[in-house]
């Protein structure tokens, strides 16, 4: 009895135990106060949900990939429209829809990813590793990526990770997207990707820039919490982060 009390007492003086919506009084305080959010404001901007439960990691590839080139972006072709006159209408960012094409399936064939594989010889296996995420953005986006599997979850990993994050998000030219189970963190999903884009030290607390607005919105989760999340299984590989930059 002793020990729940103690429990209960330690769990309302530390709002950090439980994630918070971004955008509650506690929210807005903790974004407000944070000396590293250097990352909210430059991908809020280019901000997009998922177009489908199965990409997540799509959606936060492509808020990325329109914050790092915006203004130098190709119009996609398969988003133009050609006006009665014969004057096309350009569209100059990068689209969930065109970001797999034929040099991405050599890493991961569509109709696997799409989950709608007709070939019963096809493992099922929809969606995007982090590991295939990583060589798809280096190779056919031109992105430098550094991979992190969060194999371990000590003292050591959660101090390692919050040097990392103050230092890319105090900088404009690299970006954090996280791989993790929604179900630790008490979300409505499970193998996860979001951008990472804010830092509060006094809660100890990250926001999560969450792509599935399907079923929930941005939301701040305690470092401790987010490390456990990363610090599980996708198949038979740990999931972890991606810090992703311009070569």
């Amino acid at each position: 009895m002793f020990k729940k009390f103690i429990f209960c007492i330690f769990f309302y003086i530390n709002p950090a135990l439980a994630s918070e919506i971004w955008n509650s009084d506690e929210g807005l305080k903790r974004l407000e106060k944070s000396q590293f959010k250097n990352d909210f404001y430059q991908l809020v901007n280019f901000y997009q949900p998922q177009i489908n439960p199965v990409y997540c990691s799509i959606a936060s590839s492509i808020i990325v990939l329109n914050a790092l080139n915006y203004g130098e972006i190709s119009s996609q072709k398969s988003e133009e429209l050609i006006k009665p006159n014969g004057e096309v209408a350009e569209y100059k960012l990068f689209t969930q829809r065109g970001f797999l094409n034929k040099e991405t399936d050599k890493i991961k064939p569509r109709e696997v990813i799409d989950y709608k594989a007709q070939n019963k010889d096809l493992k099922y296996d929809p969606g995007i590793s982090l590991s295939d995420l990583s060589k798809i953005l280096s190779r056919n986006y031109h992105l430098k990526t550094t991979l992190v599997s969060v194999k371990k979850n000590n003292q050591k990993i959660v101090e390692e990770f919050r040097l990392t994050l103050k230092k890319v998000l105090s900088d404009k030219t690299r970006f954090l997207l996280v791989n993790f189970n929604g179900e630790i963190l008490k979300q409505k999903y499970s193998g996860h990707f979001s951008p990472l884009v804010a830092y509060d030290e006094e809660s100890d607390s990250v926001l999560i820039l969450d792509v599935a607005l399907h079923k929930n919105q941005w939301f701040w989760t305690p470092i401790s919490d987010l490390i456990s999340a990363m610090n599980t299984k996708d198949n038979n590989t740990y999931r972890g982060y991606l810090l992703v930059e311009n070569r």
